[in-house]
Protein backbone atom coordinates (compact mmCIF):
# COMPACT_ATOMS: atom_id res chain seq x y z
CA UNK A 1 0.00 0.00 0.00
CA UNK A 2 1.64 3.09 -1.19
CA UNK A 3 0.58 6.55 0.12
CA UNK A 4 1.38 9.77 -1.41
CA UNK A 5 2.89 12.09 1.23
CA UNK A 6 1.19 15.42 1.08
CA UNK A 7 3.51 16.97 3.23
CA UNK A 8 6.29 16.61 0.89
CA UNK A 9 3.85 18.72 -1.49
CA UNK A 10 2.85 21.28 1.39
CA UNK A 11 6.86 21.38 1.32
CA UNK A 12 7.04 22.51 -2.53
CA UNK A 13 4.02 24.75 -2.18
CA UNK A 14 5.38 26.07 0.39
CA UNK A 15 8.39 27.30 -0.53
CA UNK A 16 7.84 28.09 -3.93
CA UNK A 17 5.06 30.81 -2.79
CA UNK A 18 7.13 32.09 0.53
CA UNK A 19 10.39 32.20 -1.43
CA UNK A 20 8.23 34.30 -4.30
CA UNK A 21 6.23 36.33 -1.75
CA UNK A 22 9.60 37.88 0.54
CA UNK A 23 11.15 39.10 -2.85
CA UNK A 24 7.60 39.97 -4.10
CA UNK A 25 8.49 43.83 -4.61
CA UNK A 26 11.47 43.18 -6.88
CA UNK A 27 11.12 40.44 -9.88
CA UNK A 28 14.09 39.45 -10.80
CA UNK A 29 14.43 36.10 -11.55
CA UNK A 30 17.73 35.35 -10.27
CA UNK A 31 16.03 36.55 -6.38
CA UNK A 32 12.72 34.10 -7.20
CA UNK A 33 15.00 31.06 -7.74
CA UNK A 34 17.31 32.09 -4.64
CA UNK A 35 14.32 32.76 -2.67
CA UNK A 36 12.71 29.51 -3.52
CA UNK A 37 15.44 27.09 -3.31
CA UNK A 38 16.61 28.78 -0.01
CA UNK A 39 13.22 27.99 0.91
CA UNK A 40 12.68 24.50 0.00
CA UNK A 41 15.98 23.12 1.27
CA UNK A 42 15.35 24.87 4.61
CA UNK A 43 11.91 23.17 4.79
CA UNK A 44 13.75 20.01 3.77
CA UNK A 45 16.74 20.20 5.58
CA UNK A 46 14.71 21.38 8.82
CA UNK A 47 11.91 18.54 8.78
CA UNK A 48 14.50 16.11 8.05
CA UNK A 49 16.89 17.47 10.66
CA UNK A 50 15.13 17.68 13.30
CA UNK A 51 13.66 13.90 13.04
CA UNK A 52 16.64 12.80 15.10
CA UNK A 53 15.76 14.62 17.67
CA UNK A 54 11.54 15.25 17.41
CA UNK A 55 11.18 12.82 20.51
CA UNK A 56 12.74 14.94 22.91
CA UNK A 57 11.93 18.22 21.88
CA UNK A 58 8.35 17.10 21.51
CA UNK A 59 8.53 15.63 25.02
CA UNK A 60 9.91 19.35 26.28
CA UNK A 61 7.35 21.52 23.94
CA UNK A 62 5.05 18.92 25.70
CA UNK A 63 6.13 19.54 28.87
CA UNK A 64 6.19 23.52 28.79
CA UNK A 65 2.56 23.49 26.87
CA UNK A 66 1.30 21.60 29.84
CA UNK A 67 2.36 24.32 31.80
CA UNK A 68 1.60 27.65 29.82
CA UNK A 69 -1.77 26.35 28.24
CA UNK A 70 -5.28 26.35 30.05
CA UNK A 71 -6.50 22.49 30.78
CA UNK A 72 -10.13 24.18 28.88
CA UNK A 73 -8.56 24.17 25.92
CA UNK A 74 -6.60 20.64 26.12
CA UNK A 75 -9.90 18.85 27.44
CA UNK A 76 -12.01 20.47 24.57
CA UNK A 77 -9.46 19.85 22.07
CA UNK A 78 -8.92 22.87 20.73
CA UNK A 79 -4.93 22.56 20.64
CA UNK A 80 -4.86 19.43 18.22
CA UNK A 81 -6.95 18.95 14.79
CA UNK A 82 -9.63 15.95 14.68
CA UNK A 83 -8.35 13.28 14.23
CA UNK A 84 -5.78 13.45 17.18
CA UNK A 85 -3.45 15.65 14.87
CA UNK A 86 -1.84 17.50 17.73
CA UNK A 87 0.36 20.38 16.04
CA UNK A 88 0.27 22.29 18.95
CA UNK A 89 2.43 19.62 20.81
CA UNK A 90 5.12 19.90 18.35
CA UNK A 91 5.94 23.77 18.59
CA UNK A 92 9.10 22.97 20.11
CA UNK A 93 10.03 21.50 16.96
CA UNK A 94 8.50 24.02 14.99
CA UNK A 95 10.72 26.64 16.71
CA UNK A 96 13.73 24.41 15.17
CA UNK A 97 12.89 24.04 12.23
CA UNK A 98 11.83 27.73 11.42
CA UNK A 99 15.30 28.45 12.84
CA UNK A 100 16.46 25.96 9.99
CA UNK A 101 14.51 27.58 7.44
CA UNK A 102 15.01 31.33 8.39
CA UNK A 103 18.97 30.47 8.01
CA UNK A 104 18.55 29.18 4.46
CA UNK A 105 16.36 31.77 3.62
CA UNK A 106 19.53 34.38 5.32
CA UNK A 107 21.93 32.68 3.49
CA UNK A 108 20.54 32.81 0.02
CA UNK A 109 19.20 36.34 -0.09
CA UNK A 110 22.11 36.96 1.59
CA UNK A 111 20.70 38.95 4.70
CA UNK A 112 21.46 39.17 8.32
CA UNK A 113 21.43 35.64 9.45
CA UNK A 114 20.93 36.41 13.11
CA UNK A 115 17.81 38.82 11.85
CA UNK A 116 15.65 35.61 10.07
CA UNK A 117 16.80 32.84 12.23
CA UNK A 118 15.06 34.60 15.37
CA UNK A 119 11.96 35.60 13.53
CA UNK A 120 11.83 31.82 11.85
CA UNK A 121 12.00 29.90 14.96
CA UNK A 122 9.16 32.59 16.82
CA UNK A 123 6.98 32.48 13.69
CA UNK A 124 6.61 29.05 12.85
CA UNK A 125 7.12 28.02 16.63
CA UNK A 126 4.26 30.70 17.74
CA UNK A 127 1.79 29.88 14.63
CA UNK A 128 1.54 25.91 15.38
CA UNK A 129 0.68 26.83 19.01
CA UNK A 130 -2.11 30.22 18.03
CA UNK A 131 -3.45 28.29 14.88
CA UNK A 132 -5.17 25.02 15.96
CA UNK A 133 -6.54 26.78 18.26
CA UNK A 134 -8.56 29.83 16.20
CA UNK A 135 -8.75 26.60 12.92
CA UNK A 136 -10.38 24.62 15.79
CA UNK A 137 -12.63 27.68 16.59
CA UNK A 138 -13.92 28.31 13.31
CA UNK A 139 -13.95 25.32 12.20
CA UNK A 140 -16.41 24.16 15.09
CA UNK A 141 -18.75 27.40 13.81
CA UNK A 142 -19.61 25.44 10.90
CA UNK A 143 -19.12 22.17 12.06
CA UNK A 144 -16.63 21.21 9.48
CA UNK A 145 -12.80 19.62 9.93
CA UNK A 146 -11.78 21.32 6.01
CA UNK A 147 -12.35 24.64 7.82
CA UNK A 148 -10.28 23.23 10.66
CA UNK A 149 -7.19 22.20 8.88
CA UNK A 150 -7.48 24.98 6.23
CA UNK A 151 -7.76 28.01 8.77
CA UNK A 152 -5.31 26.20 10.80
CA UNK A 153 -2.45 25.67 7.73
CA UNK A 154 -3.22 29.39 6.15
CA UNK A 155 -2.51 30.72 9.77
CA UNK A 156 0.56 28.86 10.51
CA UNK A 157 1.50 29.62 6.51
CA UNK A 158 0.91 33.70 7.44
CA UNK A 159 2.24 34.20 10.50
CA UNK A 160 5.10 32.00 9.48
CA UNK A 161 5.50 34.51 6.43
CA UNK A 162 4.95 37.62 8.14
CA UNK A 163 8.44 37.05 10.84
CA UNK A 164 10.42 36.14 7.87
CA UNK A 165 9.13 38.90 5.88
CA UNK A 166 9.72 41.18 8.63
CA UNK A 167 13.17 40.21 9.13
CA UNK A 168 13.43 40.51 4.93
CA UNK A 169 12.55 44.05 4.86
CA UNK A 170 14.37 45.08 7.63
CA UNK A 171 17.47 44.57 6.00
CA UNK A 172 16.04 46.13 2.67
CA UNK A 173 14.96 49.35 3.80
CA UNK A 174 15.82 51.98 1.39
CA UNK A 175 17.65 49.69 -0.86
CA UNK A 176 16.91 48.00 -3.72
CA UNK A 177 16.48 44.29 -3.66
Amino acid sequence: DLEFPFHYLAIIIMALFGGMALIYPNWRSRKIILSVAGGFLGWVVGFVGTIVFSYYLTLIGGYFLSIIIPDFLIDNGFIALEPNTGIAIYWFLFLFVGVIIGLFYALFLKVKIWSLVWRGGIGLGLASLISPVIGNLIGNLFNSLLVSYLITFCLIGMIFGKFLAWGVYKNYEGKDI
